[in-house]
């Protein structure tokens, strides 16, 4: 039998080992219920998550935040992957940041990489979307898909007909080089005549342009000479007479002119006097022969006339 001491032993030990089971399961667990953190959620349109698993870490520019803690598929959509998150709580989800599934290494495993995010956007509520963005597997099969468009756009353009055309073209081209060719060779005579024309040319145009240049040269040593000439002789002008005699000496010269002029107009009204006499003289003359030759004109035509007119007379 168990004696009273026994049972109080073993009651000691259970209570003992039961209270270290616990302390040890809160030592483990407690630390887990605070390190749980908010839950946010992607959703992936038409998107492939492979390679993206449960506990995949989530981080911003590095540093890790959180834990992917669940991928499933939407009933309702079905080309739409939920990704669910769980954010460390001391870190600021804004409203305007953007998740993208990264590559971790050559493995092919991927995890979430949060990217944006200004400190003057509102904080995302617990349990948001974060939208997301299209990672570089995402733009690297785009590229694969382009590069597979552009491939099957050459292979089109490459067919047996355009490969004809193109035949076509380079046959036409090569005929057309020929023929200018040909025609350079024949006008190359000409075309080596002309340029050296034009060089004689552009040298003649040199040699004028350097006389034109001399001749500009000398004029201006001609105009500054004449200006040199012109100042000396005003110079000499001004020493030869002084202002009363230049003043007495113009007044001359004006009484001289004006008397010229009197003496024109005067001669001036002596020829148109003479010119009125002349005019009647001549008046006279042509009405005289007018009538002489009216005389003549009848004796002509009656001689016996002069001899009527004396008898008549008589």
């Amino acid at each position: 039998m168990i004696t009273k001491e026994q049972q109080a032993r073993l009651f000691v030990f259970t209570v003992v080992g039961l209270g270290l089971l616990i302390l040890f399961a809160a030592l483990l667990i407690v630390p887990q219920l605070k390190a749980r953190g908010v839950p946010f959620f992607i959703n992936f349109k038409e998107t492939s998550v492979n390679g993206l698993l449960v506990g995949a870490p989530v981080k911003f520019q590095g540093v890790e935040l959180g834990k992917v803690r669940r991928i499933r598929v939407l009933p309702d959509d079905l080309s739409s992957i939920r990704v669910e998150l769980e954010i460390e709580k001391s870190f600021p989800v804004r409203s305007d940041m953007t998740a993208t599934m990264t590559y971790a290494g050559i493995t092919g495993s991927k995890f979430i990489e949060l990217s944006g995010g200004t400190n003057a956007s509102p904080r995302l509520a617990p349990g948001g979307e974060i939208q997301p963005s299209r990672g570089l597997g995402e733009k690297a099969e785009d590229i694969v898909a382009n590069i597979d468009t552009a491939v099957r756009r050459i292979n089109n353009l490459l067919g047996d007909e355009n490969q004809k055309r193109i035949s076509l073209f380079l046959e036409n081209t090569e005929k057309s080089a020929a023929v200018i060719s040909g025609v350079l060779e024949a006008k190359r005579e000409n075309l080596s005549n002309a340029i050296t024309n034009i060089e004689k040319a552009a040298l003649d145009f040199g040699a004028v342009t350097e006389n034109l240049r001399r001749i500009s040269g000398d004029l201006g040593g001609m105009t500054s000479k004449l200006n040199e000439g012109t100042g000396q002789v005003l110079d000499n002008f001004n020493k030869r007479f002084s202002d009363e005699e230049l003043g007495k000496l113009l007044k001359n010269l004006q009484a001289f002119v004006e008397s010229g002029a009197a003496d024109m107009k005067k001669l001036e009204e002596l020829l148109l006097a003479q010119q009125t006499d002349l005019r009647t003289t001549v008046e006279s003359m042509s009405a005289a022969v007018d009538n002489l030759s009216k005389f003549s004109r009848a004796l002509v035509e009656d001689p016996m006339l002069f001899l009527r007119s004396r008898k008549v007379k008589k």
